[in-house]
């Protein structure tokens, strides 16, 4: 059922065992469908298990209604949507069968074969919440937690870092951390390069990703056709971004320092220009303006220069590790790489993604190995909880759109942060394939005893 008053009707007419009800639907909320259940006699005693991500208002409709038995929190796994069915029909597989006909799940929305085994809730109603809390509540209260995430099977997909046809299908031995390889160089030989890369075969997420597992002190360095971005970073956090060519680090002077003498701006330019601390620290150690919005006009022109780095093609880098400057050993570290990273991804426009928006929009994303578990630790705006609460490996990019009233545009904006953090992968749609795979339905089917 796509609204909530066609899942009244459905109801009434078919008398499911269980009802599997998002919170949010277009017409109405979940807690007034309740009510119209309960108020008719013959739907009144149906268990209703709600989904969504309203973790505080759901536990308040439950208390208010009590045909709700449970919820489950978006985003969430297929394993755990069919162990919560055999949990609430256990006793039902069990019973005598009656002569009427099981009535069956609603058919979903999406109508393409999944891409991967991992699927998560029935498709009642396109789910287009209006909200998403930012933190994560635990995905379901009364069954056990989430299985294991399922992960697609090999296959090539759409999406890296930059196209290349020759990407060697192992990470060459220079890429890995210098402490994971048997033979380490001295610094005689490397330079004092704990680890180098290049965008075309080894992407930022996995450079940050190592900083930060092996707590690294140091300076990551860019190198592209621009001149060259550095990352400082301190026990495998973040501290700043930033380069030695003020006008590519901050154009045009912001608004809040109107009131500064211009000479003394160009001279922090310049300073910048000789050592590479960023202008607004050095117009801080000068008095000019308070540390606090420093530190705010730093992190914001650094992440946004960073944020060029992500769409850029074949970006070199490499990390030295060492002391850092002065300047930069009085700030604080963002304590989450995933976090910081998303940060600067909110940077990148549509235009600035070129050819890395296409992709075919019947492509599926799937989460990565580990994508479901970061993407719980991730502070979320509503748009991106939306989106990511869509992705279940069988909805296509272009199902999530339209769930969403999403034009493809912003659609492949969203989802290049999640792609680029390596959180999601995309799929080829194989509705085509011919492929006999079972739906979500006859998992369901088969886990309650319904079906052959």
């Amino acid at each position: 059922a796509s609204t909530g008053e066609e899942a009244v009707r459905e109801a009434q007419s078919s008398l499911p065992d269980l009802i599997l009800l998002d919170f949010i639907l277009p017409d109405m909320r979940g807690d007034e469908v309740c009510r119209h259940l309960s108020e008719n006699p013959g739907t009144a005693a149906i268990p209703v298990v709600y989904m969504s991500g309203y973790g505080a208002e759901v536990q308040a409709s439950r208390s208010e209604n009590s045909n709700v038995i449970g919820f489950l929190n978006k985003p969430f796994t297929s394993d755990l949507l069919i162990k919560t069915v055999e949990t609430h029909m256990a006793k039902k597989s069990e019973e005598p069968e009656s002569s009427e006909p099981t009535p069956a799940e609603p058919e979903p929305a999406v109508e393409q074969e999944p891409a991967v085994e991992q699927e998560p809730a029935t498709e009642q109603e396109p789910a287009a919440e209006a909200d998403f809390p930012v933190e994560q509540e635990p995905a379901y209260q009364e069954a056990s937690e989430v299985g294991p995430e399922i992960t697609p099977t090999p296959e090539t997909p759409w999406w890296t870092p930059a196209p290349a046809t020759d990407v060697p299908a192992a990470t060459p031995a220079a890429f890995e951390p210098a402490a994971e390889q048997d033979y380490i160089p001295d610094e005689s030989i490397t330079g004092g390069v704990y680890f180098c890369g290049d965008t075309r075969f080894f992407s930022l997420n996995r450079a940050l990703q190592i900083i930060a597992t092996q707590k690294l002190t140091g300076t990551l360095r860019f190198f592209w056709d621009k001149q060259p971005v550095e990352l400082l970073t301190q026990n495998g956090q973040v501290l700043l971004a930033t380069s030695y060519d003020p006008e590519l680090y901050c154009p045009e002077t912001p608004v809040t320092l109107s009131d500064i003498d211009p000479d003394r701006i160009a001279a922090a330019r310049a300073q910048q220009q000789e050592t590479g601390c960023p202008m607004f620290i050095t117009l801080a150690q000068e008095n000019l303006i308070s540390p606090e919005p420093a530190t705010q006009l730093t992190e914001h022109h650094g992440q946004k220069l960073f944020a060029e780095l992500w769409s850029a093609p074949g970006v070199r880098f490499s990390f030295q590790q060492g002391a850092l400057p002065s300047f930069a050993t009085e700030l604080s570290g963002e304590l989450d790489v995933d976090q910081w990273a998303l940060a600067t991804l909110r940077f990148v426009q549509f235009p600035q993604l070129g050819d890395r928006t296409n992709y075919d929009p019947a492509s599926v994303p799937a989460y990565t190995r580990d994508g479901f578990e970061r993407v719980q630790n991730l502070r979320l705006t509503v748009a991106e909880a939306q989106f990511a609460s869509q992705f279940n490996g069988v909805r296509s990019v272009q199902q999530i759109a339209k769930n969403l009233r999403l034009d493809l545009k912003f659609a492949s904006v969203t989802l290049f942060r999640f792609l680029a953090l390596e959180i999601v992968e995309c799929w080829p749609d194989r509705t085509g394939a011919g492929q006999d795979r079972k739906s979500i339905f006859q998992r369901l089917g088969q886990a309650i005893g319904l079906a052959e």
